[in-house]
């Protein structure tokens, strides 16, 4: 059995590592694509036009557009950049994943529900959201 405040630190760990990790891929994105010398700057009125004339959009909209952005040759700064927004959506999923096994290893059977519960939210509500 663990001691009673190890899930607290592995959660914590979760989110540190995870938000790390995040900023770092941002910012990598951001300068890859300040060192790729093409900043294409649009206004939003003109890419929502655009948009609706069904021209295509230099946007990572759906998991797919981020993989096909990165397996490109070199990958591309926005897919390296939106990677890292999805790293920062993914952490505090993991941080309840990992506070769910926590609790359930220490036999804390309320805080196991409880902790299930918000998983199972979460997943829910990223899997209804990746049908939109």
């Amino acid at each position: 059995m663990r001691s009673p405040g190890s899930v607290e630190r592995a959660v914590a760990r979760v989110l540190l590592w995870g938000g790390l990790l995040s900023v770092a891929l941002m910012l990598s994105g951001l300068a890859l694509y300040a060192a790729q010398g093409d900043l294409r700057f649009r206004e939003a009125v003109w890419v929502v036009q655009d948009r609706q004339a069904g021209g295509a959009v230099d946007v990572f909209s759906s998991l797919n557009d981020v993989c096909r952005g990165l397996r490109r040759e070199p990958p591309e700064a926005p897919a390296i950049a939106m990677l890292g927004l999805l790293c920062l959506l993914a952490t505090p999923v993991a941080g309840v994943g990992v506070a769910t096994v926590g609790f359930w290893q220490q036999r804390d059977r309320p805080y196991t529900l409880i902790s299930a519960f918000v998983l199972a939210m979460l997943l829910l509500s990223l899997a209804l959201a990746g049908g939109a």
